[in-house]
């Protein structure tokens, strides 16, 4: 298995999606310390039915044109048609849910025209993005697709930003946040017809078991934006606002990872459809190694001092969001696990278990933002969060073989590692925090490096060929 040609591709994408991301995530968290809770949470329920609205112009189309387009036979012209022409269907398809649900479900008028201005050109853009951005994971030219990506995010938070300099009030800001997405849009289908044709006949083998990845995309882009959604009908705005912004940073950190599992995905779907279920196993230990590590590493400072980068990044006034923070970090470390599970069933012709364990997932997470935030309001969105992931955990082990094995071989040092970092830290001086917080982080990276020789020696490798390669160059 090329290791490093996934390792390669994972760096492009983490350079130009991780660095977009945290840019994005900077300009919103100063967006909620400029306009405050309740108006940064109406902002975030525009932004959560956003996503789930856009998502539906994909609703796991990608992953049913992942596996064509890995077979041995596949006619990339025409599987590239034939997805742009059901993206479209689906665009029309979202626009028209979004107006019913936005009109059944909201009496508010300015809360209604932000969503309006937010919701419908993301619509637009996610449609002709997602070619874009598939078409290029599937060739593996993870630098392009990447780059359409960070056009985007530096759209959305040039927006942000833009809007506190000169003082826009957020219906403005809300209208040029979303006319990135369309930009982005066009960028994304300019850039894929310079490599192929998108006009090329039909290919019907996209909508095989559509079905089954349609209802588990819905529910993967559901579960991230139900708390604000169901908070603000059993709790306030402000309930929204504090939790939307101790989410913020989590699901943030989650693309770090979620980086490495784009990378591998492509070669998966290979080895699945070849039936080459060895490599196909040690692959999947491998990504879940990578993005365990990566995971729990990056949640450790927020998991250990929250309320030092809540009041940092936010002020005293959010102070109270410091304990959801700490809760909703541990989310990050159970996706980074989660993650590789299910891809390991996806790209084994398994898609309907992973359904299934979406299906029961969601309706957790319904039943658990509804009780917990009704009756604990902030840290009841919280602890939902977790027990969803929990769920989803145990659902995925439950479907794959010998799952125990499997998870301790990939997690075993990282989590031991991170047990002792977490010990090692409670008994570090309160005093400088963010040196001891660095301290601690770079402790848990060589802890895990020292007893782990697979990620060493393949970081290792990886390096070593990034130096030989900078060394041809220069001679």
């Amino acid at each position: 298995m090329n290791i490093m040609k996934i390792i390669k591709n994972a760096s492009y994408l983490f350079a130009g999606n991780i660095g977009v991301r945290l840019i994005t995530a900077i300009s919103t968290i100063l967006l909620a310390r400029y306009i405050g809770p309740k108006e940064y949470g109406v902002f975030s329920i525009a932004i959560a039915l956003a996503t789930i609205t856009g998502y539906f112009t994909d609703a796991g189309l990608s992953n049913t044109f992942m596996r064509e387009v890995t077979k041995k036979s596949a006619v990339l012209s025409e599987l590239i048609s034939s997805y742009l022409r059901v993206r479209i269907v689906f665009g029309v398809f979202a626009s028209i849910v979004a107006y019913i649900f936005i009109t059944l479900s909201y009496d508010d008028p300015y809360l209604v025209t932000i969503v309006n201005w937010i919701v419908y050109p993301t619509i637009i853009g996610m449609t002709f993005m997602g070619v874009g951005i598939s078409f290029f994971q599937a060739k593996e030219k993870m630098g392009l697709s990447s780059l359409i990506t960070v056009v985007q995010g530096i759209g959305s938070a040039s927006a942000l930003f833009l809007g506190m300099a000169f003082d826009w009030s957020l219906t403005i800001v809300s209208k040029v946040y979303g006319s990135s997405f369309i930009v982005a849009g066009i960028f994304a289908i300019c850039l894929v017809l310079k490599y192929s044709p998108i006009h090329k006949g039909w290919n019907k083998s996209l909508l095989n078991q559509l079905f089954v990845f349609t209802v588990n995309g819905i529910i993967i882009m559901m579960l991230p934006q139900l708390g604000p959604i169901i908070l603000e009908k059993v709790s306030t705005l402000t309930a929204v606002g504090y939790f939307s912004t101790a989410y913020k940073i989590p699901a943030v950190l989650y693309q770090i990872p979620g980086v490495i599992a784009t990378a591998f995905y492509p070669r998966l779907f290979s080895y699945g459809n070849e039936l080459d279920y060895v490599n196909h196993r040690g692959l999947s230990n491998i990504e879940l190694k990578l993005m365990s590590f990566i995971g729990i590493g990056i949640s450790i400072p927020f998991i250990v001092n929250p309320e030092f980068w809540i009041v940092t990044l936010l002020g005293e006034e959010w102070k109270r969001a410091s304990d959801a923070l700490a809760i909703l970090s541990f989310m990050v470390i159970l996706q980074s696990i989660n993650y590789p599970l299910a891809d390991y069933l996806t790209t084994r012709g398994q898609q309907s278990k992973r359904t299934l364990v979406m299906t029961i997932g969601l309706v957790v997470s319904i039943t658990s933002y509804v009780l917990l935030g009704k009756n604990f309001g902030l840290m009841g969105g919280a602890f939902s969060a977790i027990l969803t992931e929990i769920t989803l955990l145990l659902g995925y082990s439950l479907f794959i073989k010998n799952s125990l094995s499997f998870l301790l071989k990939g997690i075993k040092y990282n989590i031991i590692s991170f047990g002792v970092s977490f010990v090692l830290y409670q008994f570090l001086p309160s005093s400088y925090p963010i040196v001891f917080i660095i301290a601690v982080s770079l402790f848990y990276g060589l802890m895990v490096l020292l007893l782990d020789r697979e990620i060493f020696n393949n970081l290792k490798g990886f390096i070593n060929s990034k130096r030989k390669a900078s060394s041809s160059i220069s001679t």
